[in-house]
């Protein structure tokens, strides 16, 4: 019996990309509000690299989305040929240069990520902060010089000539969004990923059986980064444009909130929570604004509390007839 029920993982991905698909056929919502979607489930899959699987809590994550974002922009309003290559192929193009931001982003990851992961815990959160901030001013002192004319305070905006519309984005979207839980899938189903368990678990202990814990720690750093980069570029392609506000640390924070209720290190725990957090930030911010935040806070403190494991863990202690959920659920 077990062996049926071994893909209801799969099964249950499987479902909400299809009914992405289906709301944007069947036209059930904009496709902004389907973006806003992948964009929550996207920051949040890519933090699960390195949070969920390896236990490194990265409060400072959002630099990769606002590096990813800027990159992005400031290729499309400088270089003619990505301005075209991002409007071709159904989504394609934009995908190609949201991966060149991405790389970028991965680059940046890549070479602090051998000091910075040198450090555990609060010290490499609070590491991530700084890098977060450090980038963000030197941001704010170049782009300006680029062209002064036009970027006032870092703030970059798309002329009409270099926006695509909003179909080709939605496409770029949901690619990014299935290949990146697909990297998900594999990373838990591969010796990487148990290797960034033992690390989670104990690194010390990891690395005396073996484990290359500092290649496997910079390869989930950049890959967080990377896969980050992409999903800020497009954000902030369908803005039309980026500011500063992209390297906010609410957007962090909007990662963790997620992970955490979704659940740590699962596959299906970052998109449960996503959307999860999407409605409760919805509803919230239209019924109770000014305190959303506080409500969210109370929720996430509760769930850090009582439910560390999140939704999933909470659901996998349990059976169903003679099947564990544990055995199926990941």
């Amino acid at each position: 019996m077990l062996k049926e029920f071994r893909s209801v993982t799969l099964g249950i991905i499987i479902a909400i990309i299809v009914a992405i698909l289906v709301a944007r056929v069947l036209h059930l919502t904009t496709l902004d509000t389907l973006m806003t979607i992948m964009y929550f489930m996207g920051i949040a899959l890519s933090l699960n690299i390195i949070m969920g699987f390896a236990g490194y809590v990265s409060f400072g994550h959002a630099v990769f989305l606002g590096l990813g974002g800027y990159v992005y922009i400031l290729l499309v309003y400088f270089l003619e040929p990505l301005n075209q290559l991002q409007r071709a192929g159904f989504g394609i193009g934009a995908l190609l240069v949201s991966v060149i931001a991405g790389l970028a982003a991965a680059a940046l990851a890549a070479t602090v990520g051998a000091a910075v992961l040198r450090l555990r815990g609060a010290f490499f959160a609070i590491a991530t902060i700084g890098l977060d901030f450090t980038i963000l001013y030197l941001m704010k002192a170049i782009v300006p010089e680029l062209n002064p004319d036009q970027f006032f305070g870092g703030q970059v905006i798309l002329p009409a000539d270099r926006i695509v519309d909003k179909e080709t984005i939605f496409n770029a979207f949901f690619i990014a969004t299935v290949v990146l839980i697909a990297v998900n899938y594999y990373i838990r189903k591969s010796p990487f990923g148990m290797g960034l368990t033992a690390i989670k678990e104990d690194e010390d202990a990891a690395e005396v059986l073996g484990v290359p814990t500092t290649l496997f720690k910079i390869l989930a750093f950049s890959l967080a980064a990377f896969f980050t980069g992409m999903i800020g570029a497009l954000f902030s392609l369908n803005g039309g444009g980026v500011d500063e506000t992209l390297f906010g640390l609410n957007h962090s924070i909007d990662m963790i909130v997620m992970i955490v209720i979704g659940g740590l290190g699962t596959v299906l725990g970052p998109i449960i929570g996503s959307l999860i957090y999407y409605e409760l930030y919805d509803l919230l911010l239209v019924h109770y604004p000014g305190v959303n935040l506080i409500i969210l806070g109370v929720i996430v403190a509760i769930m850090v509390l009582f439910f560390p494991e999140g939704l999933i863990g909470i659901l996998r202690r349990y059976k169903i007839g003679n099947v564990r959920l544990r055995d199926i659920l990941e």
